[in-house]
């Protein structure tokens, strides 16, 4: 059985304090096959830079239009047959090349395949175990139908043969947050992933990070993505605007639990 090459895409911008545990993850993966690690870098000015000199990694640094054109580079620059959308503070977890690797070969009619993702705070602890419990029970249950209800496909454990982006298309620039959500629903339409038991990957939840800073225009675009791909299911796109709204205040009241612990710690 003969195993897939890999290319990982990872997109950065100032990134020194996160990169070399990403970098890091991708090297120790011990995979049979062929792995590539791109790197698309908007023009780092905090040691990012050196970084990627020090380790020999392929990389191209110079200004982009924003995390969708810097995947999109990535993606056209892969040698691999899957890739797979690593951010710079985000890491692959021991052996998850290989059962991706394995799953797909096994496969290989399958365009696409996904598993369990850890959330993890700025020192690398798991949190939020329940989200991680919820969004896994939907996982293992996936339909393009309940798809168009939430998001529930985890970006760092999720890879795409690249034939499949060939039929599809790349990230849509129009989305600052949701594009992997619109392309997950692109290549849904396709067909269903094939759906890992293991957690591939660990994602960085962190005050600052993109999902972290712009959450409210995150669900918000999540309703458009289901409302663009949500031809002929209705009542999914409907009840998209549901979990998002409850999403939305329930972070709306972590942020503000953080600031009154942090007023009395003052």
């Amino acid at each position: 059985m003969a195993l897939p090459s890999f290319t990982i895409v990872t997109p950065c911008l100032n990134a020194a304090a996160t990169l070399p545990l990403a970098l890091e993850s991708v090297c120790g993966q011990d995979y049979p096959g062929d792995v590539e690690h791109v790197v698309v870098d908007g023009g780092s000015t905090d040691g990012t830079l050196e970084i990627l000199e020090s380790t020999g990694v392929r990389y191209v640094s110079e200004p982009d239009r924003g995390l969708s054109d810097a995947v999109n580079k990535g993606i056209r620059m892969a040698r691999g047959e899957v890739i797979g959308w690593l951010n710079a503070d985000d890491t692959y977890l021991p052996g998850a090349l290989a059962r991706v690797g394995e799953a797909l070969a096994s496969c290989p009619e399958a365009l696409w395949a996904t598993g369990p993702c850890l959330i993890v705070d700025a020192d690398g602890a798991e949190i939020r175990r329940a989200v991680t419990r919820y969004k896994n029970l939907f996982l293992r249950r996936y339909s393009y139908r309940l798809h168009l209800v939430q998001n529930f496909v985890s970006c760092p454990s999720t890879f795409v043969r690249r034939e499949a982006f060939d039929r599809i298309g790349v990230l849509d620039e129009r989305f600052r947050y949701s594009m992997d959500y619109d392309l997950w629903l692109r290549l849904g339409r396709l067909q269903a992933p094939l759906v890992l038991d293991r957690p591939l990957a660990a994602f960085r939840m962190a005050e600052g990070s993109l999902s972290m800073s712009g959450f409210e225009r995150q669900f918000a675009e999540h309703t458009q993505n289901a409302g663009e791909h949500g031809a002929g299911h209705p009542v999914a796109v409907s009840l998209n605007r549901l979990p998002s709204r409850m999403i939305v205040a329930i972070y709306r009241a972590m942020r503000r639990a953080r600031r009154r612990a942090g007023k009395a710690a003052s």
